[in-house]
């Protein structure tokens, strides 16, 4: 951070101020507040856990994408130079996909209390996952690829589009079927191959640093959201359960590494990367356990959501902690 104060000028970074250093990543933290207003809706259906929790965590995640819409656009309009060098970095402009997938969720969130305001979000939402899916795709298909590049943020170009039929499966727009197949395929077609080349890089390459560790559990995402879109869009069946159960198997050594840096490191706010993700696993189990009510899986997605919370919770409060001492422009 000490190369880059010297490196800009400081006085235009005096003028900014804090929204210099802001990331678009930011906008995974609006993403982990619906997942985690999802995950308390389903405890409320499935074992009547108090309604209000999840509507609260719903009311967070617009309030979030709000504040952080204004402030990206400032730094857009004070700083486009820098805005530009994380659209043109090999690594960051993955993480546009962030501010794609919370516009796309917020549909979900805000459906049950206007269905005009949410349809406004899906639309906006899946045009943007679906320009910038094939933005992404095309860039890795023309151009020399780097494996150092390659990172769990790849993922985002498929977690964007299996994404669109979870509110679109709630808003029923014309033609939302058809749309949600369409996404389903994109999500097994192209997150098979990209889930194998991480697992690759993650085993072969050199060891990513600390501060981006956690956005290993993008690699769960697919398994939640991908078992909801599908069951949602088709039914409950085989492939399914291997799914979920193949996500389970993963979901133990993925998060014990994740919990490790967080207690060896210190925090950053690319670890918000891994809030989401998280969620949407849990909200995976959660819709597996309300088609096989077995008293495993109800445990099992139980506790989970239960940390999945603690962890958003402490997420929040590292941040908020840091917004008080005025350090946060430090952690990104």
């Amino acid at each position: 951070m000490a190369e880059i104060i010297e490196i800009v000028d400081r006085k235009k970074i005096r003028e900014i101020g804090f929204v210099h250093f802001m990331s678009i990543s930011t906008f995974s933290a609006s993403m982990g507040y619906c997942g985690m207003c999802f995950g308390w809706r389903m405890a409320h259906d499935l074992w009547g856990a108090p309604a209000i929790i999840g509507e609260f965590f719903g009311a967070c995640a617009l309030l979030l994408y709000i504040l952080i819409l204004v402030r990206y656009i400032q730094k857009w309009k004070l700083d486009f130079d820098t805005v530009r060098a994380e659209w043109n970095s090999p690594t960051k402009i993955n993480f546009f996909g962030t501010f794609n997938v919370s516009t796309v969720l917020l549909a979900a969130v805000t459906a049950p209390y206007n269905y005009t305001l949410a349809c406004i979000f899906w639309y906006a939402g899946m045009i943007l996952i679906m320009v910038f899916s094939w933005i992404l795709l095309k860039h890795w298909l023309y151009d020399d690829q780097i494996l150092r590049t390659v990172t769990p943020a790849w993922l985002l170009a498929v977690l964007g589009p299996i994404t669109i039929p979870v509110a679109g499966n709630v808003l029923k727009q014309p033609g939302f079927h058809d749309i949600s197949v369409f996404c389903v395929a994109i999500g097994i077609i192209l997150g098979i191959p990209v889930i194998a080349l991480l697992f690759t890089h993650s085993i072969f390459a050199k060891h990513m640093p600390d501060s981006v560790q956690p956005s290993l559990m993008i690699l769960m995402a697919p398994f939640g959201m991908g078992y909801i879109t599908y069951t949602s869009t088709f039914q409950p069946d085989t492939f399914t359960q291997l799914f979920i159960n193949a996500g389970i198997f993963m979901f133990w050594p993925v998060v014990l590494k994740i919990l490790h840096v967080m207690k060896t490191s210190d925090f950053r706010m690319s670890w918000w990367a891994c809030s989401f993700p998280t969620m949407a696993f849990v909200n995976g189990l959660l819709h597996y356990c309300q088609d096989y009510p077995v008293i495993w899986v109800k445990i099992l997605s139980g506790g989970l959501l239960l940390f999945g919370t603690g962890l958003i919770l402490y997420l929040s409060f590292k941040t908020l902690n840091a917004v008080f001492n005025r350090t946060l422009w430090k952690l990104y």
